[in-house]
């Protein structure tokens, strides 16, 4: 299965958020011990942000908006949901080995062989079903806690950005295309492969 982006769909914005992501915790450079700690310090703020106001406020959240100025691929109207991707993203600690993985597959991977997984089926709706932006941030930070911080992050992004696009839009996709659809379709594949 190959990755499908519904909102990353442009190469130079997928780049940005990884290399973002990476210098956020440390991936990309660990040699400049001050670059190091600014960097830990912009991630704690992005995480003790409790809305996405504060998040606007983030020395993380506007190195990321930069530098998506910078490509010439932002929107003003989208702030909000890169504030939220940046936020979500400052979670992340490790992306998953396998380059497949999507953040509602890890969501729905068995835990420790228990033949549950990370997070319960009324959890995943609950998140699905999140009425405004930060309450989706509130429920994202949890669902990645579930997942002991581990997702990838060009498919978190794109999933966040789906998301407040969804709610901006308020418009009639196609179905395979509204990320409720997309989101169940992975969740229900990952327990399907260990329910039995």
């Amino acid at each position: 299965m190959s990755k499908r982006f519904y909102c990353l769909r442009d190469d130079q914005v997928r780049k940005v958020v990884a290399t973002w992501w990476s210098r956020l915790h440390g991936v990309e450079n660990k040699r400049a011990d001050l670059q190091q700690a600014n960097q830990r310090g912009a991630r704690a703020e992005l995480r003790r942000s409790k809305s996405l106001d504060a998040v606007l406020l983030t020395e993380g959240f506007r190195s990321l908006w930069q530098a998506l100025v910078d490509t010439g691929q932002y929107r003003e109207r989208d702030m909000l949901a890169w504030a939220c991707v940046a936020a979500a993203l400052a979670e992340v600690r490790e992306q998953p080995t396998n380059e497949n993985a999507t953040f509602a597959r890890c969501l729905g991977e068995q835990k420790d062989k228990t033949g549950r997984p990370y997070m319960s089926e009324l959890r995943f709706a609950q998140l699905q079903k999140s009425h405004s932006g930060d309450d989706f941030l509130m429920r994202l930070r949890r669902a990645l806690a579930l997942i002991n911080k581990t997702a990838p992050a060009l498919s978190l992004a794109d999933n966040v950005l789906h998301w407040f696009h969804e709610q901006r839009d308020k418009q009639g996709a196609r179905p395979m295309d509204r990320l409720a659809v997309r989101w169940a379709t992975d969740y229900f594949t990952a327990i399907s492969a260990y329910e039995k």
